[in-house]
């Protein structure tokens, strides 16, 4: 047995077979002695490697699995395939890759054609297809290597030290601030920005979570501090962003109905609704919010399909928010 002949065969299966589409040995010699000519052989000598691998395949020493069909005259078609990774999930990894609004396209497509090489040619064309999405003007190259160092602080417990940027008024990242010792706790994913929820010890002990976005954090290294170990469950973050608020209401609400998906997405399945007495098509329901900003961009963003009813703090707040907004067009 040629080890060199073996890497070849068990490479023409994967690349030119899968679950659905099989190989005959006639085929699979012919790729073969194309390909490589210095392997010419009998048929039965790739019949043996053949052999070979589907003996790893049939002892799960292998991560493949190697089956073989019988077609017209007996005459057996072997397939090559990985039963955990195969067009669906590729689909869904590579639709995933495709929608980073943070990875250039120079780095989706080296990642892509990596995956490619757990899957077939058909496979492979059967996913040229890609899920389109709006162009991002703000692609940060570095992000993979600062989440790396992120994630290998948060598995080595180590404290991070870190710059952190803001544009100025000509479209620069500037860093704004510096800082040392701070305890990372875990990597979330919010309104298409990564953040990082961690432990500033700069602040008192009962407000010590802070919520940073990794897109805007530079020059991202270990640091020196004290490890000490968190509840990950008493962490959080806001209701309507990252950034939590401290004081809730229950608030009553009339919306339009056509925001009712929204509504659910937002609250939840279990808030009560009804329609309302006095405008045909809105409906009125309570929830429990936070009285955050984001919760007042929120409101905004409903435009004129929603009105806060209840209670008349709340809706003195958005009131007020009005009057300032209209204000600003009034001068």
């Amino acid at each position: 047995m040629s080890r060199a002949r073996l890497l070849h065969i068990l490479s023409i299966l994967e690349t030119e077979t899968n679950i659905s589409n099989g190989l005959t040995l006639q085929e699979i010699c012919r790729i073969l002695f194309e390909r490589y000519p210095e392997e010419k052989c009998s048929e039965q000598r790739v019949r043996e490697d053949i052999s070979v691998l589907q003996a790893l395949s049939d002892e799960k020493l292998v991560a493949f699995e190697l089956k073989y069909e019988s077609g017209p005259h007996n005459q057996r078609k072997y397939k090559l395939y990985r039963p955990t990774f195969g067009l669906n999930e590729a689909r869904m990894i590579f639709d995933s890759i495709s929608i980073s609004r943070f990875l250039s396209q120079t780095q989706k497509n080296s990642l892509i054609s990596q995956l490619e090489g757990f899957l077939s040619r058909s496979e492979v064309q059967q996913l040229k297809q890609r899920v389109r999405v709006r162009p991002c003007l703000m692609q940060n190259e570095l992000l993979p290597q600062t989440l790396q160092v992120i994630y290998r602080a948060i598995d080595e417990q180590k404290c991070l030290y870190f710059d952190y940027s803001r544009f100025d008024i000509a479209g620069r990242q500037q860093i704004r601030k510096t800082y040392r010792h701070i305890r990372p706790i875990q990597v979330v994913w919010e309104q298409e920005h990564y953040y990082l929820v961690a432990i500033n010890p700069e602040h008192d002990e009962d407000d010590q979570q802070r919520n940073y976005r990794i897109d805007r954090m530079r020059n991202v290294a270990f640091d020196s501090g004290d490890w000490k170990p968190v509840n990950r469950l008493e962490f959080s973050y806001g209701q309507f962003d990252m950034f939590s608020a401290k004081e809730k209401r229950i608030v009553t609400f009339r919306i339009h109905q056509d925001l009712l998906d929204m509504v659910f997405e937002t609250f939840g399945t279990h808030i009560i609704c009804h329609p309302d007495d006095e405008r045909q098509e809105w409906i009125v329901f309570s929830a429990e919010v936070e009285l955050s900003g984001g919760f007042d961009r929120w409101v905004l963003r409903q435009t004129n399909k929603i009105e806060v009813l209840a209670p008349p703090s709340v809706r003195n707040r958005i009131d007020q928010l009005l009057q300032n907004i209209i204000a600003s067009y009034r001068k």
